[in-house]
């Protein structure tokens, strides 16, 4: 079979065996319903493998598109102020909350004792 049909075989036999699976379920027949499986779990492997191959054949020119959409979107969040948030006033500390009585904290809050005295 020709490479370049792959794609419409697989998905194909996917679509045959989703709609035989769906229909099997519905009506009780169990041979159906296995058939159906059968064809969904020889299409998922063909997809992909297709999926797979298309990835490997890219072309220099397709990665530097990408890596340049990339950049512009980069770019873009930057200008739009969604990479430069600012940082909280207190970070690390929760203005009004108290913790649940059952969290450990990692860095326990350093209470003043009053200072010890010999007598």
């Amino acid at each position: 079979m020709n490479s370049r049909y792959m794609p419409a075989f697989a998905t194909a036999l996917l679509l045959v065996g989703l709609s035989a699976g769906v229909v099997g379920l519905l009506r009780d027949y169990d041979d159906l319903f296995g058939t159906g499986l059968f064809l969904v779990l020889t299409a998922v492997p063909l997809l992909i493998i297709r999926t797979i191959h298309n990835t490997q054949r890219a072309t220099a020119a397709q990665l530097a598109d990408a890596d340049n959409a990339g950049y512009v979107r980069a770019l873009d969040h930057v200008a739009r102020g969604l990479l430069d948030a600012p940082a909280p006033p207190n970070p690390g500390h929760r203005n009004g909350e108290q913790a649940a009585g059952n969290v450990i904290t990692l860095r326990p809050h350093q209470h003043q004792q009053p200072e010890r005295k010999a007598l």
